[in-house]
This record gives structure tokens, sequence and C-alpha cells, in this order.
């Protein structure tokens, strides 16, 4: 069955811009374009039959474009809405934005090939946001009918080992080959199946990218945002792109598909293979550590940024990029709030033990300091200790 043809909703008082704008997207695109002058007709219209995507003017003479919003948004709140505007109307556009659903302005007059940009972003993320948030609900749906049929206990442990080895098979099998890189990562999900993740792509010019992230909660819910997140990461494979380029394009895509209360911290370094260079940008994963080995120091990486999916496009900070160099010897520590948070009976967290450990392991691989700072974290917690999701990836320069 062919898919079906999306319907773009096309409203401005002026006939030359509907006119324009119709011939323009009918030539260019397989979009059905509907186009009225007058706003009232077009709720009418509306009110008996839905459409895929909204385009429509600020100023019209009828009702202005605000209110029109208003009565669009009561029919179809996950409507995507492009507004029209002046160049003296962006304090009206900035209002809409921050009052009802509007996926972007476009100032007149537009660039034709910008606006059919626009248009087919707005309409994947559309889908894209369905898709997920069916899915979403689709999984609780099956969380609330386990804990209504605990007689089938046995059976969906079984459906969740074999999630969890779904997941497990999202993580990197293998990390990338180097006669001088080391890469280590253990994984440990609170239930069967966790919110956190760990990849690593080739980049152009022998670079290497490395992400760590953690979705807010644990468990099915949070385990399907990690999917959405290998496949953006997947998409710069080969490609010259920095840390801070690539956390602004993930925010951008989860803000339009999160739902509300989830949100993304992400870490993301670019690893030159050959010199050892590194660039940084962090969006609330702990601040990871450079172990010095020759030096005999260990040295936090104090990097920033505002978590993904809490904020637009237009208002998100991803932080100041870092930049430092490796040398022989030196190991990088990334973790997730696992195992920094981990309370031990004097109510004190496992932060403050990280940095005396990585000191009396100087001298170990990646491998074993790994292990050492995970057994000393598991002696540290006190009983009854309520686990979260723990993930720890180490790069070491080897020495040989």
């Amino acid at each position: 069955m062919p898919p079906k043809q999306p319907t773009v909703l096309l409203v401005d008082d002026e006939e030359m811009v509907t006119t324009t704008l119709s011939a323009y997207l009918t030539l260019e695109t397989d979009y059905h374009i509907l186009t009225y002058q007058s706003p009232t007709q077009a709720l009418r219209y509306l009110q008996r039959s839905p459409v895929d995507l909204v385009i429509t003017d600020f100023l019209m003479p009828e009702m202005d474009g605000l209110h029109f919003l208003f009565e669009v948004q009561k029919l179809y709140p996950e409507m995507p809405i492009i507004l029209l505007t002046g160049y003296a109307d962006k304090r009206s556009a900035i209002k809409a934005i921050n009052e009802v659903n509007l996926f972007q302005y476009v100032e007149k007059p537009w660039d034709n090939e910008h606006m059919k940009l626009i248009i087919r972003n707005a309409l994947r993320h559309k889908t894209l946001k369905a898709v997920l948030q069916s899915k979403i609900s689709e999984l609780n749906g099956l969380l609330r009918e386990r804990e209504k049929l605990m007689q089938q206990h046995e059976m969906l442990r079984e459906e969740l080992a074999l999630a969890r080895e779904v997941q497990q098979s999202m993580l990197p099998g293998y990390f990338p080959e180097h006669p001088h890189l080391q890469f280590v990562a253990h994984y440990h999900p609170a239930l069967e199946i966790g919110g956190d993740f760990y990849d690593t792509i080739p980049l152009a010019d022998g670079k290497i990218g490395v992400l760590i992230a953690d979705v807010t909660g644990h468990g099915i819910q949070a385990a399907l945002i990690t999917v959405l997140l290998k496949s953006a990461f997947a998409e710069w494979r080969d490609e010259e792109i920095s840390p801070r380029d690539m956390l602004v394009a993930f925010n951008t895509l989860l803000f339009r598909v999160l739902p509300t209360n989830i949100f993304v911290a992400a870490l993301i370094l670019v690893l030159d293979s050959e010199t050892n260079a590194c660039q940084l940008a962090n969006s609330g994963i702990p601040h990871p550590f450079h172990v010095k080995r020759n030096a005999g120091e260990v040295q936090r990486i104090p990097a920033n940024g505002l978590l993904l999916g809490i904020a637009d496009e237009d208002t998100f900070m991803p932080g100041e990029e870092r930049t430092f160099q490796l040398e022989r010897g030196d190991k990088l520590l990334f973790y997730t709030d696992g195992l920094s948070e981990i309370e031990g009976q004097d109510q004190r967290q496992f932060e403050n033990q990280i940095v005396p450990i990585l000191l009396k392991t100087l001298d170990l691989p990646a491998g074993r300091a790994l292990e050492a700072l995970e057994k000393s974290a598991r002696a540290f917690s006190k009983p009854g200790h309520n686990w979260d999701d723990m993930t720890l990836l180490a790069i070491e320069v080897t020495s040989e």
C-alpha cells in the first residue's frame, strides 16, 4: 500500500502568497496543497477534515494569526504549524512560539528551498514523534498488564531477558583497533534493560567519535530512547563534525520527540587517533577524569551544558567545548551518575572516593583500573542501596 500523501494547508489573505507557494510546492513535492485566503473558512475545513501541516500568515483582517493558531491547536494539539511573518512581527512570532505548538516561524520573503526543507522536517518530526509515543504507550501498556498478570511471571522474565539481549546487541561489539589506544567499558543496567548507552563511530581524518549517554529513569521507556540515540549518532559516521555540533543536533531531535519529563544527559568526545588530541562537549554527564600516569595526578575535565531535550534549539546551550592532549600512559574515565551517586552507610556519595582510587591504580591497565573502581564502589554502598544504571568507559593511550 503506497504511503499517504501529506496534506498541507496554506492560509494567507494575500492571494499572491498562496498562489506562489502553492505552485512551487505542487511542482517540487508530492504534497497535497490546500489554500485559503480566509482563516475562518480554513477553520471550517479543519473542523471537517484533518491535515498534516498548517502554514499561516500572522497578520490577516478576519482573525490574527495567534487567534487562528489557538483554534487550530484546540482541534489538533500535535499539529505542526509554520508561521509566516514580516520583519516587524518578530515579537508576535516569539509570542506564538511560547503560547502555542509552533514548529517554526519564517520571515517574508522566504527562500523556497529553505521553506521546502522546513516543511519536510516538520512532517518527519510529526511522524517520528507519533511513532515514538505510540511505541512507548504500547510498552507501558505491557508493563501494566504484567502487574495484573503475575501468573505469567516466568514468561515475562523470558521476554525481558530477550529485550536485554537486544539492548546488549546495540552496544559496540568491538572498539576501534589502534596500536596505541585501548577502549574498555562496563555496563550494568539497574533492571533487565536500562537507559544508559555508549557507542563509538569512525569520523573523518582518522578521528573517533565517542558517546556516553544517560536517559531519565530506567526500564523499557528509557531503553527505547537509546535506540533513537544510536540511530542518530550513526548518521555522522565518516563525517567531519565537532562534539558541540553533535550535541546541538541531538537536542534538536530529542526536543521534538521526547515525552514530557524525559530528558537525556550526554557527553561526546572526538579523539584524533594519530595525535591523541581531544575535543569534548558535555550535556549533563558527570565530569570525566584525565588520569596522567607520568605526572602522577588525576584531573577533572570541567565541561558543562544543558541536558538534552528540555530546551528548544533557540535557547539550548551545549556549553563550552574543551580541548586537551593525551600522552602515553594516560587514561580517560567516563561514567554515569549510577557510579558517582552510590550512597555509603554514612550517607556520603561515592563521588569523593573516585580520585583516591584512580591514584592507586595509576600503573594498572584500563581494564583492571575499572575493575578496582567497581569493586570499591560495591564495597562502599550501603545495604539495600537503590541501584541506578551504571556505565564506566575508559580510554587508555598505551605506552608500548
